[in-house]
């Protein structure tokens, strides 16, 4: 270890004088990992179709806000960017582990699909979009959210790109990935029709919110069953990813 490495270690309190650590090894259990996400799923869905009854009861408040999944900054949502960003990063790890360059350039596609999808999120680009859309054309009725008037057709064109690749994988997973896939699509963008109607600029309505909680449901347990699926699957592939910290 260099004078500047052992003076940056000891001056975080992390150090000694003494030889640099080959390696840190992180066990990640995969079943118990499964079930933490599920359980944490489920308490979330249920909240959140508590929160709108209590919504519909109380008024919005701090408390509630932090369980409705319709809203930002919260609980759900907070639980959706963790999820999208653990598919993204296992969906990459996947294209480093695999061997077959056409399999490892559809992987890194689909994580790249997920990084976006993960900005999306927490930069509220559809929203933006969505009242974009609406005070330049005014949408109104089932696209009064607009941005499933961009999204759904990219989402079309996935769907044909990615169809021979998702052919090729293999049972239990192809199942799992489709089932994952239809929830969340299902969930984000054609419920959200249903949202639209029933939206009102100037009244909250129990029947927006429940609709709206069902709607992120599905969103989270379509990206759950990806990310558990993801992980079952990279420990079928390999029990081992080592990261290298080179200078």
């Amino acid at each position: 270890m260099s004078t500047t490495d052992d003076s940056v270690a000891r001056s975080m309190g992390i150090g000694d004088r003494g030889p640099r650590a080959e390696g840190t090894v992180v066990k990640l259990p995969v079943a118990p990992i499964q079930r933490v996400v599920w359980v944490i799923v489920g308490v979330l869905i249920a909240a959140t179709f508590v929160a709108q009854f209590a919504h519909d009861a109380f008024g919005q408040s701090t408390i509630i806000n932090l369980f409705d999944s319709d809203q930002k900054l919260n609980f759900p949502s907070g639980m959706k960017i963790i999820l999208l960003l653990a598919s993204t990063a296992l969906l990459a790890i996947l294209g480093l582990a695999v061997s077959d360059r056409w399999h490892r350039v559809r992987w890194f596609g689909m994580s790249a699909v997920f990084a976006l999808l993960t900005l999306d999120e927490m930069t509220y680009m559809h929203q933006h979009l969505s009242d974009g859309l609406h005070d330049s054309f005014g949408t109104s009725g089932v696209f009064r959210f607009a941005w499933v008037l961009i999204y759904l057709p990219l989402v079309l064109v996935l769907v044909v790109c990615y169809w021979p690749f998702w052919r090729k994988l293999a049972n239990p997973f192809r199942t799992q990935l489709l089932i994952a896939a239809i929830a969340f699509a299902g969930g984000s963008g054609g419920i959200e029709l249903v949202k639209s109607k029933l939206f009102d600029d100037r009244h909250w309505k129990l029947s927006f919110g429940l609709v709206a909680s069902v709607s992120d449901s599905l969103e989270l347990v379509g990206l759950a069953l990806l990310a558990t699926a993801l992980l079952t699957t990279l420990a079928r592939v390999t029990n081992r990813v080592t990261f290298t910290l080179e200078r």
